[in-house]
């Protein structure tokens, strides 16, 4: 009789982690394949050289790591593996439906399980953040609809501060006494309705604490 496979051996981990030279500036990306809805996200890890020119492109994910006991699964190179729940939502999330898209997120693309690695990609880490197209962040899922708002208080804000500072071009002084280095304050009320149950639930998110 022929060996029999047990119902759950899809789902065995089978780690996706070769060492990476430590020297050469190397990092792991995922290519996250495009797709829409709850299906399982789907990835290819890869090694790039940020040392190459062209340097290929890539984008960062900031976002808060959350309990780490919190797991989720992810397809990775054709294996289910399970991750951290909050990475694998951030990941979701910057999902694209209708391309391939290439990122790089520390709890993931980074083995944790080696302390060797991990010492040398955090001493490296300014390198990845500035070498990437785009910085991407992710502050959790929107569960009180309160997102749209929360940007637009954040843009009037920002226009009531652009009249005040000369565009910015004066902010420092705005803000700072010069001579002291004292921070000025202002009783002065904003020249529009601020929102500012909406600004409380944006800057509320973990991952401005």
């Amino acid at each position: 009789m022929g060996a029999t496979m047990s119902k759950n051996a899809t789902f065995r981990s089978q780690s996706p982690y070769e060492a990476l030279p430590l020297s050469h500036g190397e990092i792991r990306v995922l290519e996250v394949a495009p797709s829409r809805g709850r299906g399982i996200v789907k990835c290819t890890m890869k090694r790039i050289s940020l040392i190459n020119n062209p340097v290929p492109i890539y984008e960062t994910i900031s976002y808060c790591w959350g309990p780490l006991r919190a797991q989720s699964t992810m397809r990775l190179n054709g294996h289910r593996i399970r991750v951290p729940a909050s990475s694998e939502a951030a990941v979701r999330r910057m999902r694209l439906s209708d391309r391939p898209r290439v990122l790089w997120i520390d709890a993931i693309c980074i083995d944790q399980s080696s302390t060797t690695e991990r010492s040398a990609q955090v001493a490296f880490m300014a390198t990845v953040y500035s070498t990437a197209k785009h910085n991407l962040i992710y502050l959790g899922e929107d569960d009180d609809d309160m997102a749209d708002r929360g940007m637009e208080a954040l843009q009037d804000v920002v226009n009531d501060m652009r009249a005040v500072t000369a565009d910015f071009t004066q902010l420092l002084q705005t803000i700072f006494n010069h001579e002291t280095g004292a921070r000025l304050y202002s009783n002065e009320p904003f020249n529009t309705s601020v929102d500012f149950v909406a600004l409380e639930a944006l800057f509320g998110h973990l991952w401005f604490r």
